[in-house]
């Protein structure tokens, strides 16, 4: 029987693209999910009645708080106003295997509440299909930054 994973140990990575690509995962990064869902289209036919696959979607939401220096932050904004996509990695820590695929971002949000550490929120749809690699070693800005 296999062990748990814990949050950590799945993390999210985005290919900066500037001068030259650079693979890093965006400091202090709270919580990152993927959602795959399937749209429905229902059969009925002389033999019977049943469901089979419609459109499917694949979505990813990152969380974090902004942090001083970190470059995901600007790219995000800067790739949502000027309608870009990003690359985005899921890498498993364990194994450094990872699925990347293009995003669409379909929104970035930044909160700055009185008190506390200003977040951000990043909400991408997949373009396209998913990959699998296997990486060389953990991105850039993957180490615990605390603020």
């Amino acid at each position: 029987m296999g062990r748990a994973y814990k949050g950590e140990e799945i993390i999210f990575a985005v290919k900066i693209i500037a001068n030259e690509d650079t693979l890093v995962r965006p400091f202090n990064q709270t919580d990152g999910s993927r959602n795959i869902s399937a749209d429905e289209i229902e059969l009925d036919t002389k033999d019977g009645a049943g469901a089979d696959y419609g459109k499917v979607t694949e979505e990813v939401s990152l969380d974090g708080i902004v942090t001083e220096g970190d470059p995901f932050v600007d790219f995000a904004k800067e790739a949502i106003r000027g309608k870009k996509f990003i690359e985005i990695y899921e890498i498993n820590k364990r194994t450094l295997e990872a699925e990347k695929g293009e995003y669409m971002i379909q929104s970035f949000e930044k909160t700055y509440s009185n008190g506390e550490f200003a977040n951000y929120n990043l909400s991408a749809k997949l373009n396209g299909v998913v990959t699998k690699e296997t990486i060389t070693e953990i991105p850039e800005g993957a180490q615990d930054v605390n603020p």
